[in-house]
């Protein structure tokens, strides 16, 4: 090695060599640069991406404390929202409320099954089974009330922002109404049955909010008077 790097010293670099010297080495740098802009455009792409996702938007907002009491965290509320196909290619918040009213009815249906065949299973006459009476009760107005809310709320979605606070305010009123309800059942519930398996109940009311939320951005309206 002594004796090459002496040889290296003794012959001064010949004008072709020093060229292709720094032609590697010039390649090297634009090959690492561009390795790094596509990393780099990639990662922007994908932030650029779920930047102008509606309903990464949405339930950002339903995780930062949009609403006053019942919220989702931002990747469930997220989850819920794509379960649905109609979610990709929701135009606005108004197409997303309508999502989420037959999301919240196919899960009040699935609770409300789950109420009645734990009510038949008892084979004791306690408070679990008074509670249950009640969530049954409880259920059936929630099933009876959303296509109303729904329907409601068809009637000023194409005003969007612009709908009156009158027409926007019966709509989101109609909503605390389920609130109300699917919140009365999982506190009966978590009082008079497994506290570990409750959560169930409180998922839907997380998806009420969910709905109320999504009208309240949609019209630009905020609902002051609810109390669940």
């Amino acid at each position: 090695m002594q004796t090459i790097a002496k040889t290296m010293a003794a012959r001064p670099l010949t004008s072709i060599t020093l060229a292709a010297m720094l032609l590697l080495v010039s390649l090297g740098i634009a090959k690492v640069a561009g390795d790094d802009s596509k990393n780099t455009g990639s990662n922007k792409g994908n932030d650029m991406a779920r930047v102008g996702d509606l309903v990464v938007e949405v339930c950002k907002n339903m995780s930062d404390g949009f609403l006053k009491q019942i919220h989702f965290d931002e990747e469930p509320c997220i989850s819920v929202l794509r379960s649905d196909n109609r979610s990709a290619v929701a135009k606005d918040h108004g197409d997303l409320a309508i999502v989420a009213f037959d999301i919240l009815e196919h899960r009040s249906k699935e609770i409300a099954s789950k109420i009645d065949s734990l009510l038949h299973g008892l084979t004791v006459h306690n408070w679990t089974e008074r509670a249950l009476q009640f969530c049954v009760a409880d259920y059936a107005t929630v099933l009876h009330t959303i296509p109303l809310c729904r329907n409601m709320f068809l009637d000023v979605k194409p005003l969007g922002r612009k709908a009156g606070y009158e027409d926007a305010i019966v709509a989101l009123e109609c909503v605390d109404r389920l609130g109300v309800a699917t919140r009365d059942c999982s506190l009966r519930m978590i009082n008079n049955w497994d506290y570990n398996q409750v959560e169930v109940f409180f998922d839907v009311t997380r998806h009420v909010s969910l709905a109320w939320g999504l009208i309240e951005m949609a019209t630009d309206t905020l609902d002051d008077h609810s109390t669940w």
